[in-house]
């Protein structure tokens, strides 16, 4: 084979390894779960939820600064409802630079 060869070989391989643990890390997650254990916490920038079964420190799962105040209301109305109903919640996630960004949720239908 020729150095050329070889090197564009290298090359491409390294490039497929490099977008593939990109998409991996970025990889979303998901749970079901009662929520009466959850803690609802309020911040600055945006609404918290801890101690969820998410792979993140405590459980916690949060929006972006960029999300939307409705849509976080939304969530905490969902979780009280739910709380009073005894129900489960529906949480997806992306890991993201070691935090859980809240992608959807939803109350399960029991």
């Amino acid at each position: 084979m020729k150095i050329g060869t070889i090197r564009r070989a290298v090359t491409c391989a390294c490039l497929a390894a490099t977008a593939f643990a990109a998409g991996a890390a970025n990889a979303s997650s998901g749970f079901d779960a009662p929520v009466n254990g959850w803690l609802i916490q309020d911040y600055p920038t945006s609404v918290a939820l801890w101690y969820t079964p998410s792979t993140c420190v405590n459980g916690g799962v949060t929006f972006t600064s960029s999300d939307s105040q409705d849509r976080q209301n939304r969530l905490v109305a969902m979780v009280l409802a739910a709380k009073a109903m005894g129900a489960k919640m529906h949480i997806t996630y992306e890991v993201s630079g070691g935090s859980c960004i809240i992608s959807d949720f939803g109350v399960i239908p029991s």
